[in-house]
């Protein structure tokens, strides 16, 4: 049998990690691998339970101490009634069991992750309901509402209503939204699922989004590439002006600070690159034609030196 993993690892905290970090991170690991949030997932039914185990143990502080003291633990039942007796072995075959009654506030805990505490215990909950919703560039960008339309089951039957949703700044294709309360109808009274939707965000134009950077090509003639330039460019927020620095060459990269993405957690913003395209003229009548001639002979240079080597 596989030796199991170290508690305090499964959980991510330090062994001298208060009841109340080891509570938060059990909650935190509680919603990403439960098996409503995961159905059909093996990988993540399994992960739930090794994370039960662990805050089992380390919720507890007679468990956690002999744990501390012997690396595994195996409850054995003990004399006298409504008593139990902890026998802590070392390297024992059978690994460490446990039923719910050993967590203490197990189900408080579900309840205020999942909307069933208290008031719902031996009350059925709702089905989740997933949805796609998409959006545009600019509301991913800087947040909004959406009015959306659900149907859902109420009462037996099919209903369909239009709610609010919060669209959060800095969302992405693939994000998900959740909205307690606003998924299937639950048996016994109890609380009714959430909903969670998915978002897909619309291509723009112009703008292409990398993580929390934006991009944005900009065209410019042989002149201002040569010459230098200040010009107008768009942003999210508006208009801004760039540089463009004499002799610049194609490809090149100019920041605007802070004109990206706001991040999801702490609404820090990302930045705008302004990315430089030197562009021909469409046309040129002979006259231009011997120009460009006049100044190739002038001013002759090669940009492909580097690839001679590479010639064959």
């Amino acid at each position: 049998m596989a030796p199991k993993r170290d508690y305090y690892e499964v959980l991510g905290v330090k062994k001298n990690a208060s009841k109340e970090d080891i509570k938060k991170a059990y909650r935190k690991l509680a919603r990403r691998y439960h098996p409503d949030l995961n159905p059909g997932n093996k990988e993540a039914e399994e992960k739930f339970k090794e994370v039960q185990e662990a805050y089992s143990v380390l919720s507890n502080d007679e468990k956690r101490k002999a744990y501390d003291t012997f690396g595994t633990a195996e409850p054995q039942p003990g004399p006298g009634a409504g008593r139990t007796t902890w026998r802590w072995q070392e390297g024992s075959p059978e690994g460490f069991q446990f039923n719910f009654g050993d967590l203490s506030g197990l189900e408080d805990i579900l309840g205020d992750i999942f909307g069933a505490g208290e008031g719902a215990r031996g009350r059925g909950r709702g089905r989740n309901i997933e949805y796609q919703i998409e959006i545009d560039f600019e509301t991913a960008i800087k947040g909004g509402t959406r009015d959306i339309s659900i149907t859902r089951d109420i009462g037996g039957k099919p209903f369909t209503e239009t709610i609010s949703v919060k669209i959060p700044a800095g969302v992405d294709n693939g994000s998900r939204i959740r909205v307690p309360g606003k998924g299937g109808e639950a048996r016994k009274g109890g609380n009714a699922g959430d909903l969670y939707l998915t978002v897909k965000v619309r291509p723009h134009p112009i703008f292409r989004r990398e993580q929390n950077d934006i991009y944005v090509e900009l065209p410019i003639t042989v002149y201002e590439a040569a010459l230098g330039a200040r010009i107008s460019v768009p942003t999210v927020d508006g208009t801004a002006v760039v540089t463009v620095p004499p002799g610049i060459q194609s490809g090149t990269k100019l920041r605007l600070r802070a004109k990206g993405v706001p991040h999801l957690r702490d609404g820090e913003r990302g930045d705008q690159y302004v990315v430089v395209k030197i562009v021909l003229p469409e046309q040129m009548s002979e006259s231009v034609k011997k120009k460009f001639e006049d100044l190739a002979r002038t001013i002759p240079y090669n940009p492909r030196l580097y690839l001679e080597k590479y010639l064959r």
